[in-house]
């Protein structure tokens, strides 16, 4: 008896370290920093992190061909909600990916969310293996 009571106490024990590691600190950890797609789109540059913790949140730029940069917003509101995550828009812009001449120009502003830092966005693309040897411009 006395050995099925020290096994309990180990599962009490264990269990807020696998929550810990099976939670949303584990979804942030393994969220792409980059999801973008080719062509003339529009961009945001999101901060995600776990309510109440916005010192460890993860900043990411999530782009797509759409006519709203709200629709980027929400979808990816809806996408972090699932996971426990919480979203902040830091702005947004638009960006021509050419993948094939391996270019990138980031411009423009976003009217909803003000316009994002395109500096840290191209940062960011530059992190990314996909990006990392693309020619990336900043235009003011």
């Amino acid at each position: 008896m006395k050995i099925l009571n020290c096994f309990s106490l180990i599962g009490q024990c264990a269990k807020p370290i696998l929550r810990t590691y099976t939670s949303p600190a584990a979804d942030l950890l393994k969220l792409p920093r980059v999801d973008i797609k080719e062509g003339k789109l529009r961009y945001l540059l999101l901060s995600v992190y776990i309510h109440g913790e916005t010192k460890h949140a993860r900043t990411v730029v999530r782009g797509w061909n759409t006519d709203s940069h709200d629709d980027i917003y929400y979808k990816n509101v809806r996408a972090m909600e699932k996971l426990g995550l919480c979203t902040k828009c830091l702005g947004g812009g638009k960006m021509d990916n050419d993948e094939s001449a391996r270019k990138i120009k980031i411009h423009g502003s976003c009217k909803t969310f003000g316009a994002a830092n395109h500096h840290k966005t191209k940062e960011i693309l530059l992190s990314s293996s996909k990006y990392k040897n693309f020619n990336i411009t900043v235009k003011k």
